[in-house]
């Protein structure tokens, strides 16, 4: 038994300006590589680990990740898609195909549904054999792909059970293979998109996590799976920053070949997800920036936790946005540590070296249509070459708790360390900035000497930051992962839309 291994992977921010334009900003793996270099507690590593003992042969073709957050441009979609169709064509015959996808890929026109024509292309070379793929929680799903792949997304929000989501997609491979069960998916589209700030499923903090609407859903779709017949169901939270038909919320129930149970299963959540949507968006305040830092300075605890909510990298995002440093020095903050990726910052405090005083513009570097620069002087404190390992606990990590199996070696590029006024440490990243507690403590900075800590980000903090924070404020800053997505320009969303539309109404089934 043959089963072929391939991958596809970006979450695509369509109103980024760093856009993909040829494979030359992707990172290629082929072959053997596919199964080698992956993480042991990923979705691939899940899946391998999923296989074992099945007498089967994995196939490894090529997995494909596009670094920019922009959107793919239509020679470098089809230079992607091309090269994993071409090495699943030659690795014939199999028996079976598993995909890794984030699912959130928007390419340039025509291939608003990058994955859904991925998934079409390698169906016009194997139309019939049995396919399997895992997602991300952030997948925007077509009702092409349910009807083409099983699919298996990621159930949490931070993102902690890629591992468990792999094995499972190897199980119902397993089972399907032998003639056990012949799985089917349907898809309910919610006219909801976002905010992913609501959009959490679990957290540290146990009063907090069960008021979280997705918490409670969530223990519903675990029984939903406990039923006979049913193999898997997952509530989707979509994508809101990818300008596409199918971007919003979904629920996808997959049964042993019964379609009408697939689709009042996948009904009933959705249902219930539409008439409780109000608690997506209530769950937690934003504040403007002013007012949370000032919030913050008033908190005798510390340390306080600022959230970057409109310039989120994990969201593709440049990471270059200063309005909140800006804010901490016109209120006269005092030991604060934040992060801004500026390479100009990086290349003048390498240039300065350790203990020179450094005046310049910081920030805005990439992107100034929300921004501006802002004017510093400071002391260069640390510099090193940006290359650390995340300990987690860390969303895409396995588990809630730290665990060594899990450990990531990541490289965001040489980083700087400034100090300005009164102890406040901003880290200058070259390439891309953190969003654990590892980024900051990996460069010198003692987290629990801070009054104030800033993280850009939405959710991928909060597995690293709740256990170790007093308060956390969100806050409505300006980018492209604004939490106010009537700001963006879209050009193929469907309408209506909650919650950029309010006054319309929508039924499950109707």
């Amino acid at each position: 038994m043959r089963i072929g291994v391939a991958g596809l992977w970006h979450e695509t921010n369509t109103f980024a300006l760093e856009t993909n334009d040829s494979l030359d900003t992707a990172t290629v793996t082929r072959g053997a590589d596919v199964l080698t270099t992956a993480h042991p507690k990923s979705f691939v590593g899940g899946f391998i680990d999923g296989m074992e003992g099945a007498n089967a042969e994995l196939v490894p073709t090529a997995v494909i990740r596009f670094g920019n957050g922009g959107t793919v441009r239509r020679l470098a979609f089809e230079q992607a898609r091309d090269m994993i169709v071409d090495g699943l064509r030659a690795a014939a015959p199999l028996d079976a195909i598993y995909i890794d996808l984030h699912g959130a890929m928007v390419g340039e026109d025509p291939y608003n549904d990058a994955e859904g024509e991925l998934i079409r292309a390698i169906r016009d070379v194997y139309a019939d054999t049995p396919m399997v793929g895992t997602y991300d929680f952030h997948a925007i799903m077509s009702d092409y792909e349910t009807q083409q792949i099983v699919p298996f997304p990621n159930n949490t929000n931070p993102h902690i059970d890629g591992y468990e989501r792999g094995e499972e997609a190897a199980g119902c491979l397993r089972a399907w293979l032998a003639g056990e069960i012949a799985p089917v998916t349907e898809r309910v589209f919610v006219p909801i998109i976002g905010p992913n700030i609501g959009q959490s499923t679990w957290g540290h903090i146990r009063e907090e996590e069960e008021r979280l609407l997705l918490y409670q859903l969530n223990l519903r779709r675990a029984e939903i799976e406990e039923a006979p017949g049913v193999v898997n169901v997952t509530i989707l939270g979509g994508y809101g920053y990818g300008d596409s038909p199918d971007a919003g919320m979904c629920v996808l129930a997959t049964t042993d070949g019964d379609r009408l149970l697939a689709r009042r299963l996948a009904n009933e959540l959705a249902q219930e997800l539409w008439d409780r949507r109000e608690e997506l968006r209530t769950v937690r305040r934003i504040y403007p920036i002013d007012a949370g830092v000032r919030m913050a300075l008033e908190r005798e605890d510390q340390p306080i936790l600022l959230v970057d909510l409109g310039d989120d990298p994990g969201s593709a995002t440049p990471a270059d946005g200063p309005d909140i440093l800006h804010s901490l020095i016109r209120h006269d903050a005092h030991d604060c540590a934040l992060t801004i990726r500026d390479a100009n910052a990086v290349q003048a405090g390498i240039a300065a070296g350790v203990g020179a005083t450094v005046t310049m513009s910081v920030g805005a570097s990439i992107d100034q249509r929300f921004y501006r620069p802002v004017h510093i002087t400071a002391t260069v404190k640390a510099i090193d070459d940006g290359v650390y390992t995340i300990c987690g606990p860390t969303h895409g990590g396995w588990g809630r708790e730290v665990n060594r199996d899990a450990w990531q070696r990541v490289n965001v590029g040489a980083r700087v360390v400034m100090r300005m006024g009164n102890n406040i440490d901003v880290v200058f990243s070259q390439h891309s900035t953190g969003k654990d507690r590892d980024f900051f403590r990996s460069a010198g900075v003692q987290l629990e000497d801070k009054k104030i800590i800033v993280v850009k980000s939405n959710q991928a903090h909060r597995a690293s930051f709740d256990p170790i924070v007093a308060g956390t404020i969100e806050l409505d800053t300006p980018g492209v992962s604004t939490v106010d997505y009537a700001r963006l320009p879209y050009r193929h969303l469907t309408r209506p839309i909650w919650p950029v539309d309010e006054e319309f109404e929508w039924s499950a089934g109707g």
